[in-house]
């Protein structure tokens, strides 16, 4: 089951002249829900905040309410209950994709598009314990506006992990025009070093990711401050501790970068879980 533009179906009915499908013209959220007594969609007030701010950025309509689309999320996390036995012990991964909807030929918006709104939801699989990262050759513009949302266009990112698995690692960071850090393919980063949690900047071309801005909001990790900062390529190869993290997988330790092997942090234990319920340690 699926819900499409406000109903639920069987199958998804996107017409062929969809710019989303053509032309990668719109934007996506990715959610973690759990499927326990009462089914909760994790952190779903601030992953609602970042779509609409990126669909008015681009200038897409948004015809729903907030609760419309929470309830949507619910009632297809209690279907896929049904079908699995009600094993409340499953986690789900929903996908809200945002498209401006059926246009002409070219890139030209025409201005009776009417966005096309599609969630789906699937079982979450199971989060890495470690992973190793892979340089990137791909540059990350720092001031481009889809290095800021998640656009239906994630070539970069795609390529990037392409890159990084043929390199035999699991994850790529990506770089920016200046050589800064910004974020992994799919997840930010933080480093320790010099007795603090350091994550790059968002105008260095780090998403503003959903786990990213909780943990800043912690203020402190382990009894260690937790700044933004610009970070060199040396600065992370030279990290005692990193760790990366995602709204599905919460913060996973990483353990080598480009073959060179690094520790895990006695900190990891302290966020261990923290995108499954939403709450974070008092630290």
């Amino acid at each position: 089951m699926i819900w499409l533009n406000g109903s639920f179906e069987d199958t998804s009915k996107i017409s062929s002249s969809d710019r989303g499908f053509l032309l990668g013209d719109g934007v996506f959220e990715t959610l973690y829900a759990t499927g326990k007594t009462n089914v909760a969609v994790v952190f779903f007030n601030q992953h609602w905040q970042r779509l609409t701010t990126a669909l008015n950025l681009v200038e897409i309509d948004i015809p729903y309410a907030a609760n419309d689309i929470l309830a949507a999320c619910q009632h297809l996390i209690k279907h896929m209950l049904f079908e699995n036995n009600n094993d409340h012990s499953q986690s789900f991964v929903l996908r809200l994709s945002v498209s401006r909807g059926n246009g002409g030929r070219g890139l030209s918006i025409s201005p009776d598009a009417k966005p096309n709104w599609l969630l789906t939801a699937a079982p979450c699989p199971l989060p890495p314990k470690s992973v190793s990262l892979h340089v990137s050759t791909l540059c990350r513009p720092s001031k481009n506006l889809t290095s800021r949302i998640k656009s239906l266009s994630y070539m970069d990112n795609i390529l990037a992990r392409k890159e990084a698995v043929q390199a035999g690692a699991d994850e790529a960071l990506l770089l920016n025009e200046k050589g800064h850090v910004s974020c992994a393919a799919a997840a930010n980063i933080f480093v320790f070093e010099n007795n603090r949690w350091v994550t790059p900047l968002i105008s260095d071309g780090a998403l503003d990711g959903i786990v990213r801005g909780e943990i800043l909001n912690m203020s402190k990790l382990y009894g260690v401050p937790i700044i933004e900062e610009s970070l060199t390529l040396a600065q992370v190869q030279e990290a005692a501790h990193l760790f990366i993290c995602n709204s599905l997988t919460g913060a996973v330790p990483v353990l080598e970068i480009n073959g060179v092997r690094k520790e895990k942090s006695p900190a990891m234990q302290a966020i261990s879980g923290i995108h499954k319920s939403g709450c974070f340690p008092d630290t």
